[in-house]
C-alpha cells in the first residue's frame, strides 16, 4: 500500500509529468533515426585492401531486396602539392580528392557477397586514402514505389 501511494505521488509531480512526454518523444526519435540510417546502408563494404596498383574488396547486400547493377564509386584522396617556405612552418595538409574510379559487381541477392577489384590508375596511386560509395538499382517494391539509390 505504501509503495502505491509513493508511486502515485511521484506521478503527480509536475517535474516528472513534464519530463515523461519528452523522454517518450526522444526515444521515438532515436528509434526512427536508427531505422532510417539502416535503410541508407543496404550495401556494405565488408573488406578492402590496397596493393600498389590494385584495390580489392568485398561488397555485401544487407537489405531484404535484390540489388541489381551495382556500381562502387571509389574516391581517392591525397595531399595537394606542398609548397613550403624555409621561414614558416608547414601548414597541416588538407585532404583533397584526387579523382574517382568505378567497379561493377553482378546482381546480389539478400545476404550475398561479391568481390570487386579496381586497377588504380597512375594519377591515383599517390593517394593516401580512399572512400567507397556503393550504388545499386533496386527492383520495384510492392505498391508501385521504387527504391532509388
Amino acid at each position: 500500500m505504501m509503495a502505491e501511494v509513493a508511486e502515485a505521488n511521484i506521478m503527480r509531480s509536475p517535474t516528472l509529468r513534464g519530463i515523461m512526454p519528452l523522454l517518450c518523444a526522444a526515444s521515438i526519435l532515436l528509434i526512427s533515426s536508427a531505422v532510417a540510417s539502416a535503410a541508407n546502408k543496404d550495401l556494405v563494404i565488408v573488406h578492402s585492401e590496397r596493393w600498389i596498383d590494385t584495390l580489392k574488396g568485398t561488397v555485401k547486400n544487407v537489405s531484404v531486396d535484390r540489388a541489381e547493377d551495382i556500381v562502387i564509386v571509389i574516391r581517392f584522396y591525397g595531399d595537394p602539392g606542398a609548397s613550403s617556405s624555409a621561414r614558416r612552418p608547414p601548414k597541416p595538409a588538407r585532404r583533397q580528392e584526387l579523382g574517382q574510379q568505378t567497379a561493377r559487381v553482378a546482381a546480389l541477392e539478400p545476404g550475398q557477397e561479391a568481390p570487386f577489384e579496381v586497377e588504380i590508375t597512375e594519377k591515383h596511386r599517390k593517394a593516401t586514402g580512399y572512400k567507397f560509395d556503393p550504388h545499386a538499382i533496386w527492383p520495384m517494391q510492392r505498391g508501385g514505389r521504387s527504391r532509388g539509390k
